[in-house]
Protein backbone atom coordinates (compact mmCIF):
# COMPACT_ATOMS: atom_id res chain seq x y z
CA UNK A 1 0.00 0.00 0.00
CA UNK A 2 1.51 3.39 -0.89
CA UNK A 3 2.06 5.72 1.17
CA UNK A 4 -0.80 7.80 0.43
CA UNK A 5 -3.08 4.97 0.64
CA UNK A 6 -1.99 4.56 4.11
CA UNK A 7 -3.13 7.75 5.17
CA UNK A 8 -6.02 7.74 3.60
CA UNK A 9 -6.86 4.47 6.01
CA UNK A 10 -5.45 6.03 8.74
CA UNK A 11 -7.92 9.11 7.91
CA UNK A 12 -10.99 6.54 7.49
CA UNK A 13 -10.23 4.70 10.99
CA UNK A 14 -9.92 8.46 12.86
CA UNK A 15 -13.12 9.64 10.97
CA UNK A 16 -14.83 6.29 12.78
CA UNK A 17 -17.50 6.91 15.52
CA UNK A 18 -17.52 4.26 18.51
CA UNK A 19 -20.45 2.40 16.98
CA UNK A 20 -18.76 2.27 13.50
CA UNK A 21 -15.32 0.85 15.83
CA UNK A 22 -17.19 -1.73 17.47
CA UNK A 23 -19.13 -3.05 14.57
CA UNK A 24 -16.28 -3.43 12.51
CA UNK A 25 -14.27 -5.19 15.17
CA UNK A 26 -17.45 -7.95 15.38
CA UNK A 27 -17.61 -8.02 11.51
CA UNK A 28 -13.37 -8.44 10.48
CA UNK A 29 -13.97 -11.37 13.54
CA UNK A 30 -16.52 -12.92 12.04
CA UNK A 31 -15.15 -16.41 10.51
CA UNK A 32 -11.57 -16.23 12.16
CA UNK A 33 -10.87 -18.21 14.98
CA UNK A 34 -7.84 -16.61 16.31
CA UNK A 35 -8.39 -14.48 19.23
CA UNK A 36 -7.02 -11.41 18.05
CA UNK A 37 -6.38 -11.68 14.41
CA UNK A 38 -4.05 -9.43 13.08
CA UNK A 39 -6.16 -7.51 11.31
CA UNK A 40 -7.60 -6.23 14.15
CA UNK A 41 -3.86 -5.75 15.42
CA UNK A 42 -3.41 -3.13 12.96
CA UNK A 43 -6.53 -1.26 13.42
CA UNK A 44 -5.79 -0.72 16.95
CA UNK A 45 -2.34 0.04 16.82
CA UNK A 46 -3.60 2.88 13.87
CA UNK A 47 -6.58 3.88 15.99
CA UNK A 48 -4.20 4.43 18.72
CA UNK A 49 -2.21 7.34 17.00
CA UNK A 50 -2.71 10.56 17.38
CA UNK A 51 -0.88 11.06 14.07
CA UNK A 52 0.38 8.83 11.46
CA UNK A 53 3.88 7.06 12.11
CA UNK A 54 4.84 4.38 10.05
CA UNK A 55 7.54 3.88 12.23
CA UNK A 56 5.64 3.05 15.10
CA UNK A 57 3.64 0.83 12.83
CA UNK A 58 6.53 -1.09 11.66
CA UNK A 59 7.77 -1.44 15.06
CA UNK A 60 4.64 -3.16 16.40
CA UNK A 61 4.99 -6.08 13.70
CA UNK A 62 8.36 -7.02 13.78
CA UNK A 63 8.06 -9.77 12.17
CA UNK A 64 5.99 -8.95 9.11
CA UNK A 65 7.86 -7.87 5.96
CA UNK A 66 6.91 -4.53 4.54
CA UNK A 67 5.10 -6.48 1.59
CA UNK A 68 2.80 -8.00 3.64
CA UNK A 69 2.10 -4.87 6.01
CA UNK A 70 1.52 -3.23 2.96
CA UNK A 71 -1.36 -6.23 1.99
CA UNK A 72 -2.53 -5.89 5.51
CA UNK A 73 -3.00 -2.81 5.25
CA UNK A 74 -4.81 -3.18 2.03
CA UNK A 75 -7.12 -5.18 3.20
CA UNK A 76 -7.81 -3.61 6.59
CA UNK A 77 -9.18 -0.58 4.18
CA UNK A 78 -11.22 -3.14 2.34
CA UNK A 79 -12.98 -4.81 5.44
CA UNK A 80 -13.84 -0.76 6.71
CA UNK A 81 -15.47 0.13 4.22
CA UNK A 82 -17.15 -3.74 3.66
CA UNK A 83 -18.53 -2.76 7.24
CA UNK A 84 -19.30 0.59 6.82
CA UNK A 85 -21.50 -0.54 4.18
CA UNK A 86 -23.45 -3.17 5.82
CA UNK A 87 -23.51 -0.91 8.80
CA UNK A 88 -25.18 2.18 6.92
CA UNK A 89 -27.59 0.14 4.63
CA UNK A 90 -30.59 1.77 5.29
CA UNK A 91 -29.25 5.03 3.55
CA UNK A 92 -31.58 5.22 0.27
CA UNK A 93 -29.02 4.85 -1.98
CA UNK A 94 -26.99 1.79 -0.59
CA UNK A 95 -29.94 -0.23 -0.18
CA UNK A 96 -30.97 0.35 -3.77
CA UNK A 97 -27.92 -0.90 -4.80
CA UNK A 98 -27.56 -3.79 -2.52
CA UNK A 99 -30.93 -4.71 -4.26
CA UNK A 100 -29.37 -4.07 -7.85
CA UNK A 101 -26.16 -6.47 -6.43
CA UNK A 102 -28.78 -9.31 -5.02
CA UNK A 103 -30.36 -8.63 -9.04
CA UNK A 104 -26.86 -9.31 -10.76
CA UNK A 105 -26.11 -12.35 -8.40
CA UNK A 106 -29.40 -13.67 -8.89
CA UNK A 107 -29.43 -13.46 -13.11
CA UNK A 108 -26.13 -14.77 -13.05
CA UNK A 109 -27.47 -18.08 -11.48
CA UNK A 110 -30.43 -17.84 -14.56
CA UNK A 111 -33.33 -16.62 -12.29
CA UNK A 112 -34.53 -14.08 -14.28
CA UNK A 113 -38.33 -13.39 -12.47
CA UNK A 114 -36.49 -13.00 -9.15
CA UNK A 115 -33.69 -10.91 -10.03
CA UNK A 116 -36.60 -8.97 -12.06
CA UNK A 117 -38.66 -8.73 -8.80
CA UNK A 118 -34.98 -7.52 -6.51
CA UNK A 119 -35.22 -4.44 -9.36
CA UNK A 120 -38.77 -4.04 -9.03
CA UNK A 121 -37.98 -3.34 -5.29
CA UNK A 122 -34.89 -1.09 -6.12
CA UNK A 123 -36.94 0.45 -8.52
CA UNK A 124 -39.76 1.32 -6.16
CA UNK A 125 -37.41 2.59 -3.59
CA UNK A 126 -35.20 4.98 -6.12
CA UNK A 127 -39.01 6.14 -7.34
CA UNK A 128 -39.67 7.02 -3.64
CA UNK A 129 -36.39 8.97 -3.17
CA UNK A 130 -36.32 10.19 -6.34
CA UNK A 131 -32.61 9.03 -7.23
CA UNK A 132 -32.99 9.04 -10.72
CA UNK A 133 -29.82 8.65 -11.96
CA UNK A 134 -30.10 4.50 -10.45
CA UNK A 135 -33.62 4.11 -11.75
CA UNK A 136 -31.74 4.49 -14.97
CA UNK A 137 -29.25 1.60 -14.38
CA UNK A 138 -32.36 -0.18 -12.85
CA UNK A 139 -34.14 0.08 -16.17
CA UNK A 140 -31.25 -0.60 -18.51
CA UNK A 141 -30.72 -4.14 -16.50
CA UNK A 142 -34.44 -5.08 -16.62
CA UNK A 143 -34.05 -4.29 -20.82
CA UNK A 144 -31.07 -6.59 -20.87
CA UNK A 145 -32.80 -9.54 -19.05
CA UNK A 146 -36.72 -8.98 -21.09
CA UNK A 147 -34.44 -8.16 -24.37
CA UNK A 148 -32.21 -11.87 -23.64
CA UNK A 149 -34.69 -14.09 -21.89
CA UNK A 150 -38.71 -15.27 -22.11
CA UNK A 151 -39.70 -14.19 -18.73
CA UNK A 152 -43.47 -14.40 -19.37
CA UNK A 153 -44.01 -10.56 -18.76
CA UNK A 154 -47.01 -8.51 -19.92
CA UNK A 155 -46.94 -7.17 -23.85
CA UNK A 156 -46.52 -3.49 -23.32
CA UNK A 157 -43.15 -4.37 -21.20
CA UNK A 158 -40.66 -3.48 -23.79
CA UNK A 159 -42.69 -0.54 -25.09
CA UNK A 160 -43.20 0.68 -21.22
CA UNK A 161 -39.32 0.46 -20.72
CA UNK A 162 -38.08 1.71 -24.18
CA UNK A 163 -40.46 5.39 -23.03
CA UNK A 164 -39.26 5.20 -20.02
CA UNK A 165 -35.57 4.78 -20.71
CA UNK A 166 -36.23 7.63 -22.72
CA UNK A 167 -37.45 9.85 -20.67
CA UNK A 168 -34.70 9.45 -18.20
CA UNK A 169 -31.90 9.80 -20.63
CA UNK A 170 -33.44 12.99 -22.19
CA UNK A 171 -33.89 14.50 -18.72
CA UNK A 172 -30.25 13.52 -17.48
CA UNK A 173 -29.02 15.52 -20.85
CA UNK A 174 -30.46 18.18 -19.98
CA UNK A 175 -29.68 18.26 -16.28
CA UNK A 176 -25.91 17.24 -16.60
CA UNK A 177 -25.58 20.17 -19.26
CA UNK A 178 -26.65 22.30 -16.42
CA UNK A 179 -24.52 20.65 -13.64
CA UNK A 180 -21.72 20.67 -15.87
CA UNK A 181 -21.95 24.36 -16.38
CA UNK A 182 -22.23 24.43 -12.88
CA UNK A 183 -19.14 22.72 -11.56
CA UNK A 184 -16.96 25.09 -14.44
CA UNK A 185 -18.30 28.18 -13.02
CA UNK A 186 -17.65 26.88 -9.66
CA UNK A 187 -13.90 25.58 -10.46
CA UNK A 188 -13.43 29.56 -11.70
CA UNK A 189 -14.51 30.98 -8.76
CA UNK A 190 -11.86 28.82 -6.72
CA UNK A 191 -9.28 29.45 -9.05
CA UNK A 192 -9.95 33.44 -9.81
CA UNK A 193 -12.85 34.96 -7.33
CA UNK A 194 -14.85 37.57 -8.17
CA UNK A 195 -14.25 39.29 -11.87
CA UNK A 196 -11.68 42.07 -11.90
CA UNK A 197 -12.63 44.25 -15.03
CA UNK A 198 -14.43 44.27 -17.84
CA UNK A 199 -12.17 41.95 -20.00
CA UNK A 200 -13.08 39.10 -17.26
CA UNK A 201 -16.87 40.04 -17.33
CA UNK A 202 -17.21 39.89 -20.84
CA UNK A 203 -15.13 36.25 -20.86
CA UNK A 204 -17.00 35.02 -18.03
CA UNK A 205 -20.82 36.24 -19.36
CA UNK A 206 -19.57 34.56 -23.27
CA UNK A 207 -18.95 31.82 -21.58
CA UNK A 208 -21.89 31.16 -19.28
CA UNK A 209 -24.26 32.49 -22.08
CA UNK A 210 -22.73 29.65 -24.40
CA UNK A 211 -22.89 27.02 -22.68
CA UNK A 212 -26.01 27.12 -21.41
CA UNK A 213 -28.65 24.35 -22.79
CA UNK A 214 -30.96 25.66 -25.45
CA UNK A 215 -33.83 23.81 -23.29
CA UNK A 216 -35.60 25.14 -20.51
CA UNK A 217 -37.36 23.72 -17.97
CA UNK A 218 -39.73 24.90 -14.78
CA UNK A 219 -37.33 23.69 -12.33
CA UNK A 220 -33.56 22.44 -12.42
CA UNK A 221 -31.80 22.78 -9.74
CA UNK A 222 -28.44 22.60 -11.18
CA UNK A 223 -29.91 26.19 -13.31
CA UNK A 224 -30.31 27.86 -10.64
CA UNK A 225 -26.97 26.97 -9.18
CA UNK A 226 -25.21 27.69 -12.67
CA UNK A 227 -27.32 31.45 -12.24
CA UNK A 228 -26.16 31.91 -8.65
CA UNK A 229 -22.66 31.23 -9.34
CA UNK A 230 -22.70 33.66 -12.59
CA UNK A 231 -24.15 36.39 -10.63
CA UNK A 232 -22.05 35.86 -7.30
CA UNK A 233 -18.84 35.89 -9.71
CA UNK A 234 -19.52 38.63 -11.66
CA UNK A 235 -20.86 41.00 -7.73
CA UNK A 236 -23.98 40.83 -8.93
CA UNK A 237 -25.01 40.14 -5.42
CA UNK A 238 -29.00 41.39 -6.16
CA UNK A 239 -29.54 38.63 -8.68
CA UNK A 240 -27.38 36.35 -6.96
CA UNK A 241 -29.62 36.66 -3.93
CA UNK A 242 -32.67 36.33 -5.85
CA UNK A 243 -31.68 32.69 -7.55
CA UNK A 244 -30.47 31.56 -4.34
CA UNK A 245 -34.01 32.21 -3.40
CA UNK A 246 -35.38 29.87 -6.18
CA UNK A 247 -33.07 27.43 -4.85
CA UNK A 248 -34.01 27.00 -1.83
CA UNK A 249 -37.75 27.19 -2.54
CA UNK A 250 -36.79 24.11 -4.91
CA UNK A 251 -36.30 21.85 -1.70
CA UNK A 252 -39.24 23.69 0.35
CA UNK A 253 -41.26 22.28 -2.08
CA UNK A 254 -40.07 19.12 -2.19
CA UNK A 255 -39.73 17.47 1.20
CA UNK A 256 -38.67 14.41 -0.28
CA UNK A 257 -35.77 15.85 -1.94
CA UNK A 258 -34.72 17.95 1.10
CA UNK A 259 -34.59 14.74 3.59
CA UNK A 260 -32.69 12.80 0.86
CA UNK A 261 -30.35 16.21 0.04
CA UNK A 262 -30.13 18.33 2.91
CA UNK A 263 -26.62 19.26 2.52
CA UNK A 264 -28.10 20.85 -0.90
CA UNK A 265 -30.69 22.82 1.30
CA UNK A 266 -28.01 24.20 3.44
CA UNK A 267 -25.84 24.78 0.64
CA UNK A 268 -28.37 27.13 -0.75
CA UNK A 269 -29.15 28.78 2.30
CA UNK A 270 -25.54 29.67 2.77
CA UNK A 271 -25.22 31.14 -0.77
CA UNK A 272 -28.30 33.37 -0.05
CA UNK A 273 -26.76 34.55 3.19
CA UNK A 274 -23.26 35.50 1.40
CA UNK A 275 -25.73 37.35 -0.85
CA UNK A 276 -27.02 39.15 1.71
CA UNK A 277 -23.61 39.82 3.21
CA UNK A 278 -22.57 41.71 0.16
CA UNK A 279 -25.92 43.66 0.01
CA UNK A 280 -24.78 44.80 3.39
CA UNK A 281 -28.62 43.62 4.38
CA UNK A 282 -28.51 42.69 7.66
CA UNK A 283 -32.23 42.28 8.69
CA UNK A 284 -32.98 40.18 5.95
CA UNK A 285 -29.19 38.34 6.88
CA UNK A 286 -30.47 37.76 10.54
CA UNK A 287 -33.65 35.85 9.40
CA UNK A 288 -31.50 33.67 6.94
CA UNK A 289 -29.15 32.93 9.55
CA UNK A 290 -32.09 32.06 12.10
CA UNK A 291 -33.59 29.96 9.29
CA UNK A 292 -30.05 28.15 8.89
CA UNK A 293 -29.62 27.77 12.15
CA UNK A 294 -33.23 25.91 13.14
CA UNK A 295 -33.17 23.81 10.05
CA UNK A 296 -29.44 22.55 11.68
CA UNK A 297 -31.09 22.26 14.81
CA UNK A 298 -33.99 20.47 13.61
CA UNK A 299 -32.22 17.74 11.76
CA UNK A 300 -28.87 17.32 12.67
CA UNK A 301 -29.32 14.12 14.35
CA UNK A 302 -30.31 12.30 11.11
CA UNK A 303 -26.91 14.25 9.32
CA UNK A 304 -24.23 12.07 8.42
CA UNK A 305 -20.83 13.19 9.00
CA UNK A 306 -20.80 14.99 5.65
CA UNK A 307 -23.54 16.72 6.04
CA UNK A 308 -22.42 17.40 9.73
CA UNK A 309 -19.46 18.81 8.47
CA UNK A 310 -21.23 20.87 6.35
CA UNK A 311 -23.14 22.31 8.76
CA UNK A 312 -20.53 23.36 11.09
CA UNK A 313 -18.55 25.61 7.79
CA UNK A 314 -22.03 27.29 6.81
CA UNK A 315 -23.31 28.20 10.34
CA UNK A 316 -19.57 29.00 11.27
CA UNK A 317 -19.25 31.15 7.82
CA UNK A 318 -22.56 33.29 8.85
CA UNK A 319 -21.76 33.77 12.54
CA UNK A 320 -18.23 35.29 11.40
CA UNK A 321 -20.35 37.56 8.71
CA UNK A 322 -22.72 38.59 11.02
CA UNK A 323 -19.83 40.13 13.33
CA UNK A 324 -18.83 42.04 10.15
CA UNK A 325 -22.58 42.96 9.25
CA UNK A 326 -23.15 44.51 12.49
CA UNK A 327 -19.60 45.91 12.99
CA UNK A 328 -18.96 43.94 16.41
CA UNK A 329 -15.52 43.40 15.11
CA UNK A 330 -13.94 43.43 18.62
CA UNK A 331 -16.60 40.72 20.06
CA UNK A 332 -15.39 38.74 16.53
CA UNK A 333 -12.42 38.86 17.87
CA UNK A 334 -12.97 36.91 20.85
CA UNK A 335 -15.34 34.67 19.43
CA UNK A 336 -12.63 33.92 16.83
CA UNK A 337 -10.57 32.16 19.99
CA UNK A 338 -12.70 29.20 20.17
CA UNK A 339 -13.62 29.08 17.11
CA UNK A 340 -9.73 28.62 15.45
CA UNK A 341 -9.98 25.62 18.19
CA UNK A 342 -12.67 24.24 16.47
CA UNK A 343 -11.18 24.08 13.48
CA UNK A 344 -8.20 22.26 14.57
CA UNK A 345 -10.49 19.83 15.71
CA UNK A 346 -11.86 19.47 12.19
CA UNK A 347 -8.98 19.68 10.90
CA UNK A 348 -9.08 16.45 8.95
CA UNK A 349 -12.82 17.01 7.52
CA UNK A 350 -12.23 20.55 6.18
CA UNK A 351 -10.65 21.14 2.61
CA UNK A 352 -7.85 24.04 2.45
CA UNK A 353 -9.81 26.25 0.59
CA UNK A 354 -12.53 26.58 3.19
CA UNK A 355 -9.87 26.77 6.21
CA UNK A 356 -7.80 30.13 4.10
CA UNK A 357 -11.68 31.72 4.24
CA UNK A 358 -11.85 30.91 7.52
CA UNK A 359 -8.38 32.19 8.75
CA UNK A 360 -8.90 35.86 6.41
CA UNK A 361 -11.91 36.35 7.71
CA UNK A 362 -10.68 35.89 11.35
CA UNK A 363 -7.80 38.48 10.29
CA UNK A 364 -10.48 40.70 9.10
CA UNK A 365 -11.97 41.08 12.85
CA UNK A 366 -9.07 40.81 14.47
CA UNK A 367 -7.74 43.92 12.70
CA UNK A 368 -11.24 45.69 12.56
CA UNK A 369 -10.56 45.57 16.85
CA UNK A 370 -6.86 46.67 16.56
CA UNK A 371 -5.56 43.31 17.17
CA UNK A 372 -3.02 43.76 14.41
CA UNK A 373 -0.44 40.95 15.49
CA UNK A 374 -3.53 38.79 15.72
CA UNK A 375 -4.51 39.50 12.25
CA UNK A 376 -0.61 39.16 10.97
CA UNK A 377 -0.80 35.50 12.13
CA UNK A 378 -3.75 34.60 10.10
CA UNK A 379 -2.50 36.23 7.13
CA UNK A 380 0.65 34.42 7.38
CA UNK A 381 -1.22 31.42 7.43
CA UNK A 382 -2.59 32.30 3.97
CA UNK A 383 0.40 34.20 2.82
CA UNK A 384 2.73 31.09 3.13
CA UNK A 385 0.63 28.66 2.47
CA UNK A 386 2.36 26.11 -0.78
CA UNK A 387 -1.16 25.64 -2.26
CA UNK A 388 -1.40 29.36 -3.97
CA UNK A 389 -3.36 28.08 -6.86
CA UNK A 390 -6.33 27.77 -4.32
CA UNK A 391 -8.56 31.44 -3.64
CA UNK A 392 -6.02 33.63 -5.61
CA UNK A 393 -8.16 36.67 -4.91
CA UNK A 394 -8.05 35.77 -1.05
CA UNK A 395 -4.16 35.90 -1.79
CA UNK A 396 -4.10 39.14 -2.89
CA UNK A 397 -5.86 40.89 -0.56
CA UNK A 398 -4.24 38.94 2.81
CA UNK A 399 -1.49 40.39 1.00
CA UNK A 400 -2.69 43.85 1.36
CA UNK A 401 -4.15 43.84 4.56
CA UNK A 402 -1.03 42.19 5.94
CA UNK A 403 0.57 45.81 4.58
CA UNK A 404 -1.64 48.09 6.66
CA UNK A 405 -1.36 45.51 9.79
CA UNK A 406 2.75 46.32 9.72
CA UNK A 407 2.09 49.92 8.86
CA UNK A 408 -0.28 49.61 12.30
CA UNK A 409 2.30 48.02 14.15
CA UNK A 410 5.15 50.48 13.17
CA UNK A 411 7.09 47.46 11.45
CA UNK A 412 8.52 50.46 9.05
CA UNK A 413 11.30 47.99 8.18
CA UNK A 414 9.46 45.66 6.81
CA UNK A 415 6.74 47.68 5.15
CA UNK A 416 9.72 48.41 1.90
CA UNK A 417 10.20 44.64 1.33
CA UNK A 418 6.77 43.62 2.12
CA UNK A 419 5.53 46.08 -0.83
CA UNK A 420 7.98 44.96 -3.29
CA UNK A 421 6.79 41.10 -2.73
CA UNK A 422 2.75 41.94 -2.63
CA UNK A 423 3.84 43.94 -6.11
CA UNK A 424 5.51 41.19 -7.39
CA UNK A 425 3.05 38.61 -6.31
CA UNK A 426 0.09 40.76 -7.56
CA UNK A 427 1.79 41.31 -11.20
CA UNK A 428 2.37 37.33 -11.51
CA UNK A 429 -1.40 37.06 -10.99
CA UNK A 430 -2.21 39.76 -13.27
CA UNK A 431 -4.43 41.24 -10.33
CA UNK A 432 -2.79 44.32 -9.91
CA UNK A 433 -5.60 47.32 -9.43
CA UNK A 434 -5.87 51.02 -8.77
CA UNK A 435 -7.07 50.48 -4.94
CA UNK A 436 -3.29 48.37 -4.81
CA UNK A 437 -1.82 51.27 -6.70
CA UNK A 438 -3.09 53.93 -4.61
CA UNK A 439 -2.25 52.25 -1.44
CA UNK A 440 1.18 51.14 -1.97
CA UNK A 441 1.86 54.42 -3.07
CA UNK A 442 0.24 55.78 0.27
CA UNK A 443 2.65 53.40 2.21
CA UNK A 444 5.95 53.95 -0.06
CA UNK A 445 5.51 57.88 0.85
CA UNK A 446 4.12 57.92 4.37
CA UNK A 447 5.97 55.17 5.78
CA UNK A 448 9.38 57.14 6.93
CA UNK A 449 6.96 60.18 8.11
CA UNK A 450 6.20 61.59 11.53
CA UNK A 451 2.86 59.66 12.39
CA UNK A 452 1.17 62.64 13.97
CA UNK A 453 1.73 64.39 10.49
CA UNK A 454 -0.27 62.19 8.26
CA UNK A 455 -3.70 63.51 7.95
CA UNK A 456 -3.53 65.16 4.98
CA UNK A 457 -1.98 62.13 3.56
CA UNK A 458 -4.99 59.95 5.01
CA UNK A 459 -7.28 62.06 3.62
CA UNK A 460 -5.85 62.86 -0.07
CA UNK A 461 -5.76 58.42 -0.06
CA UNK A 462 -9.52 58.54 0.99
CA UNK A 463 -10.43 60.93 -1.78
CA UNK A 464 -8.37 58.85 -4.18
CA UNK A 465 -10.16 55.78 -3.36
CA UNK A 466 -13.49 56.68 -3.55
CA UNK A 467 -13.34 58.68 -7.13
CA UNK A 468 -11.62 55.04 -7.91
CA UNK A 469 -14.16 53.15 -6.27
CA UNK A 470 -16.95 54.39 -8.59
CA UNK A 471 -15.44 51.58 -11.17
CA UNK A 472 -17.52 48.83 -10.43
CA UNK A 473 -14.91 46.30 -11.25
CA UNK A 474 -12.61 48.43 -8.82
CA UNK A 475 -14.91 47.87 -5.35
CA UNK A 476 -13.70 44.42 -5.06
CA UNK A 477 -11.52 45.03 -2.33
CA UNK A 478 -14.02 46.61 -0.72
CA UNK A 479 -16.05 42.96 -0.16
CA UNK A 480 -12.67 41.80 2.10
CA UNK A 481 -11.60 44.99 3.56
CA UNK A 482 -13.32 48.17 4.28
CA UNK A 483 -10.57 50.69 3.26
CA UNK A 484 -12.33 53.51 3.16
CA UNK A 485 -13.47 53.27 7.23
CA UNK A 486 -10.23 52.75 8.48
CA UNK A 487 -8.70 55.58 6.81
CA UNK A 488 -11.74 57.74 8.45
CA UNK A 489 -10.61 55.79 11.44
CA UNK A 490 -7.13 57.37 10.92
CA UNK A 491 -8.39 60.99 10.17
CA UNK A 492 -10.78 61.23 12.97
CA UNK A 493 -8.55 59.40 15.78
CA UNK A 494 -11.30 57.20 16.58
CA UNK A 495 -11.32 53.34 16.42
CA UNK A 496 -12.67 51.91 12.61
CA UNK A 497 -15.03 49.59 14.58
CA UNK A 498 -17.20 53.02 15.42
CA UNK A 499 -16.91 54.19 12.38
CA UNK A 500 -18.44 51.03 10.70
CA UNK A 501 -21.18 51.21 13.20
CA UNK A 502 -21.65 54.17 12.29
CA UNK A 503 -22.45 53.81 8.43
CA UNK A 504 -24.29 50.50 9.65
CA UNK A 505 -26.95 52.69 11.11
CA UNK A 506 -27.28 54.69 7.89
CA UNK A 507 -28.84 51.43 5.93
CA UNK A 508 -27.26 48.74 3.41
CA UNK A 509 -24.60 49.81 0.52
CA UNK A 510 -26.14 50.65 -2.49
CA UNK A 511 -23.67 48.88 -4.87
CA UNK A 512 -23.40 50.03 -8.14
CA UNK A 513 -24.58 47.82 -10.78
CA UNK A 514 -22.03 46.01 -13.30
CA UNK A 515 -23.10 47.33 -16.91
CA UNK A 516 -23.89 44.01 -19.23
CA UNK A 517 -22.39 44.02 -22.24
CA UNK A 518 -24.49 44.81 -25.70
Amino acid sequence: MSKQLSYQLFNLIKRLTKSEKRHFKIYASRNISEKEPLTIQLFDVLDRQKQYDERKITRAFPKLKPNTLSNQKAHLYELLLGSLRLLHHNDPKIRIKELISYADVLHIKGLYRQSLGQLHKAKQLAEEHQVDILRLEIIELEKQIESRYVTRSHSRRAEELIEESKRLRGKFYFQGSWSDLALSLYDYYLKFGHTKNEHEYIKIHSYFHENMPEESESEVIHAYQCYVWFYYITQDFVQCYRYTKKWCGFYERNQTLMRNEPEMYMRGLHNALAALFYCDDSERFNEGLKKLNEFILANHEGFNENQLTLAFIYSETAKLNQFFIEGRFSDGAKYCKDFEGRIKENEGKLDIHRVMVFHYKMASLKFGSADFHGAVRHLNFIINHPNLALKEDIQCFARILNLIAHYELGNDDLIDFQIKSTYRFLLKLKDYQKVQSAIFGFLKKSVYMDRKRLIPNFKSLREELIEILEDPYERRPTLYLDIISWLESKIQNRPVEEIVREKKKLGPRILTEIKKPE
